[in-house]
C-alpha cells in the first residue's frame, strides 16, 4: 500500500529538496506517514501527480 504515492515523495525531494516535500504534502493534504498506508488508488495517484506538476512546473516522469 501507498508505494507509488512514496515514490511521488522521492522524487519531489531529489528534484527540490525537503521544502518542495513539504509543500508535496499540503497541497495533496496527506503527509508522507499517512502516503505510506493509503492505497495507490487511481484518484489519489491522481492527485499527487497534479500536486507534483504544480510544483515543478512540468508532468512527473511516466515512470511514477
Amino acid at each position: 500500500m501507498g508505494q507509488k504515492l512514496l515514490e511521488y515523495y522521492r522524487y519531489i525531494e531529489q528534484a527540490q529538496g525537503m521544502l518542495a516535500r513539504l509543500k508535496l504534502a499540503q497541497e495533496t493534504k496527506m503527509p508522507s506517514t499517512r502516503a505510506a498506508f493509503e492505497p495507490d488508488t487511481v484518484e489519489n495517484i491522481e492527485r499527487f501527480r497534479k500536486a507534483v506538476e504544480k510544483l515543478t512546473g512540468q508532468p512527473p516522469p511516466p515512470s511514477l
